[in-house]
């Protein structure tokens, strides 16, 4: 994943399908989103300290999904590379960069997010 990456725009085409148009539902998701994935990140970041492979897996694989809710697919994609390379048990010396790279792009998501909130909420007034 190149940094030009970074601020790969939103498609919120999924969740709009899922959701159908309900905007103050899909602040709730992104709310959700914004709340729950430092607890996620967190408990990868146990395993990640003492090597439990499986663990970092399993944390890998039950954040991956949430990425596609939020409309970076493209995230999605790349936490699913950890989670084969933890599972597999391949290039895990990688893995703790790939984890905070994940981070630094949590923070611009957060950011689009914030945004997204701010023009589906000005859409509603």
């Amino acid at each position: 994943m190149q940094d030009n990456n970074d601020n790969h725009p939103l498609d919120l085409s999924y969740l709009t399908e899922m959701v159908g148009h309900n905007p103050e539902f899909m602040v709730e998701v992104f709310d959700t989103f914004i709340e729950q994935t430092p607890f996620y990140i967190a408990e990868l970041e146990d395993a990640l300290s003492v090597e439990n492979w499986d663990k970092v897996a399993n944390c890998a694989h039950k954040i991956k999904p949430t990425f596609s809710y939020v409309g970076r697919g493209d995230v999605k994609d790349f936490v699913q590379t950890i989670e084969d390379h933890a599972r597999k048990q391949i290039d895990v010396e990688q893995i703790p960069a790939n984890v905070e790279r994940l981070k630094v792009l949590l923070v611009v998501i957060y950011q689009q997010l914030e945004n997204a909130k701010k023009n589906i909420l000005s859409d509603l007034e």
